[in-house]
């Protein structure tokens, strides 16, 4: 335990979030092996051929239906495989750190609400998916791009509205004065936005939040039950500062701007690499079209994603950095911003001192000591 560790936190605090993480890189493991060991499965044995004819004799040999009923039976192999880490991870672990206040049933209801929801705009996306490569082998990916940013805007625009409703209960924030508060950071920030909500996390999970929710119109202050009751109201200013700085700092768009560029070159990679398998006729298929493709695609999914990933953490790492920047800039009250960060820390169990090589495996925030660092330097060059 560094002395730095040590004038914030406890060694028992440090011990307890270093457990908590270290059984999270582990589950992170876990669930990566078995969506490869699953790929390798669907790909290596008879298994794809099967669940597809099965597919193509539910769908009555129409192709369209073919590929979507292919791929949720695809997806609920894999939930049926992966079901009881979610269930440890999310329910049964959270619950042994005095995290989670959900019952089995209420997290059951969520996560099969969440499964209808994916279907819902997945399934239709991957039939549409086949079609555009049926109808040109070589550029599908351009139109499937075009529809992928789409449902991204539109989901970001209503999800405040239609589907977050479906797992939390959202009202205005009662303390008028932390609102007033509030309503004063926003207009310092130069920015307009719409309420100031509080969301009944305590329902589900003793951690604390806030964030910022949708895009234009929809756009929205969402706080934590949990947080309110646990932090002054210096503190959730500062938290609320914190998630202004990322829109001072257009991060929202600029996130846009960098997945909308990622998506496009990996489809193009992924057309690349389907037409050289088909080409080639090694794969079990001769054609991009043909559903036997699908597992190979979430291969190639995988495989990119396991890739990008500590570049994309790292962006955001530097988002975070930013933002911090400008809440302190915004509050000028680097005390309230330790102490916000300290609080965060305990009441979410932060690995206070994580390993290098998971934070730039992993880690979309970056340390909370790395955070507190800022604070404190901040707070020597304004005198405090």
């Amino acid at each position: 335990m560094t002395d730095k560790a040590r004038q914030y936190f406890t060694a028992e605090e440090l011990a307890k979030g270093r457990a908590y993480a270290r059984g999270r890189y582990l589950l992170h493991g876990v669930q990566m092996a078995l969506t490869l060991g699953f790929l390798g499965l669907l790909i290596l044995s008879p298994l794809s051929a099967r669940i597809l004819d099965l597919s193509a004799s539910v769908a009555g040999g129409r192709v369209w239906l073919t590929i979507g009923v292919f791929g949720l039976l695809l997806a609920l192999l894999y939930d049926a495989i992966t079901f009881p880490v979610n269930l440890y991870g999310s329910l049964l672990r959270e619950h042994a750190f005095g995290l989670s206040s959900q019952t089995f049933a209420a997290w059951a209801w969520d996560y099969t609400k969440g499964a209808l929801i994916s279907a819902v705009i997945l399934l239709p996306l991957l039939m549409l998916l086949y079609a555009f490569i049926r109808w040109d082998p070589v550029r599908w990916y351009l139109p499937t791009w075009v529809i992928i940013m789409l449902m991204m805007s539109l989901i970001a625009e209503l999800s405040p509205i239609l589907l977050d409703p479906l797992f939390h209960t959202f009202r205005p924030v009662q303390d008028q004065g932390l609102v007033e508060r509030l309503r004063a950071l926003t207009d310092r920030a130069g920015l307009t936005v719409g309420p100031i909500l509080e969301i009944d996390a305590s329902q589900k999970t003793k951690k604390t939040n806030a964030y910022f929710a949708g895009l234009g119109r929809s756009r929205r202050i969402v706080l934590y039950d949990t947080l309110l009751a646990a932090s002054t109201p210096e503190e959730v200013e500062l938290v609320v500062a914190h998630e202004l700085g990322h829109w001072k700092r257009h991060h929202i768009w600029k996130g846009m701007a960098i997945s909308a560029a990622s998506t496009l070159a990996a489809l193009w990679l992924i057309a690349r690499l389907l037409t050289a398998a088909a080409d080639s006729g090694r794969f079990g298929f001769t054609h991009p079209a043909d559903p036997m493709t699908l597992p190979y695609l979430l291969l190639i999914v995988f495989v990119l994603n396991i890739l990008t990933t500590p570049i994309h953490v790292a962006i955001s790492r530097s988002f975070e950095r930013e933002a911090d920047l400008e809440s302190l800039r915004l509050s000028a009250n680097p005390r309230a911003f330790i102490a916000a960060e300290v609080k965060l820390a305990r009441s979410n169990l932060a690995d206070i001192e994580p390993p290098h090589a998971m934070v730039w495996l992993l880690y979309t925030h970056p340390p909370v000591l790395e955070r507190i660092a800022v604070a404190e330097a901040f707070q020597v060059r304004q005198g405090q």
